[in-house]
């Protein structure tokens, strides 16, 4: 027996090594990268407007935390307004970037049923989702109003300011948050899902020709 027929003797085993394609087939955040421009002018109008909330709330809020740092670590003192501004005006940077999470399909979804359907079936849940989202906030939006007159008469400890001011925000965001989902309901009812009608990609013959080995996609298509 030559010895090429002996097997070569097994080194010693190595940790295996997590490479990018073993990275990349764990990613399953294909599709969203698509859905994260608004659809439809109403949501893109709320995003920005929850934008420009979120980030002049951030603003004030960063300038109110650094004053009070300074104040009380080298004047020893401290300023009612810095105190409780932050948390006075943190509401509204989570409304604004709730506003802006909706507007660009950004909210943690359990996807694991509807990426199941494709074409008009996938359309028809998209639509009946959005409908039920439109009805549930619109609720909440009756809740947030129903409690105005109690958060009215309550004031904060430190500065006075009536807590309205700060639970205005909660208003706010369910309320465009409504008319975010009642938009995107009349959009999916009316003209369906971006990829409906859409036909793939045919490859160009192989220059091999027909004896030649078919490429499939590593993805396939929804309504293949």
């Amino acid at each position: 027996m030559s010895p090429a027929s002996h097997p070569a003797p097994a080194g010693p085993e190595k940790d295996p090594v997590i490479t990018e394609a073993d990275l990349a087939a764990l990613d399953t955040s294909e599709g969203h990268a698509d859905e994260a421009a608004p659809e439809e002018p109403i949501n893109a109008i709320a995003a920005r407007i929850g934008g420009a909330i979120a980030i002049l709330a951030t603003l004030v809020i960063v300038v109110l935390v650094t004053v009070a740092v300074v104040m009380r670590y080298f004047f020893n003192s401290s300023l009612p307004i810095a105190s409780e501004g932050p948390t006075y005006l943190f509401p509204w940077l989570i409304a604004g970037g709730a506003i802006v999470a909706q507007g660009s399909r950004g909210h943690i979804a359990v996807d694991i049923l509807i990426s199941r359907l494709s074409g008009t079936a996938l359309q028809r849940a998209e639509t009946a989702i959005w409908a039920f989202s439109t009805l549930l906030l619109a609720y909440l939006t009756y809740l947030a109003v129903y409690l105005i007159p109690p958060m009215a008469a309550q004031s904060t400890p430190i500065m006075g300011w009536p807590q309205l001011g700060s639970f205005s925000a909660f208003i706010v965001m369910v309320a465009v948050m409504t008319i975010q989902a009642a938009a995107r309901t009349v959009h999916s009812a009316r003209h369906g899902l971006p990829a409906d009608g859409a036909v793939a990609p045919v490859a160009p013959p192989s220059p091999a020709g027909d004896d030649a080995p078919t490429q499939h996609p590593s993805k396939e298509t929804p309504d293949a």
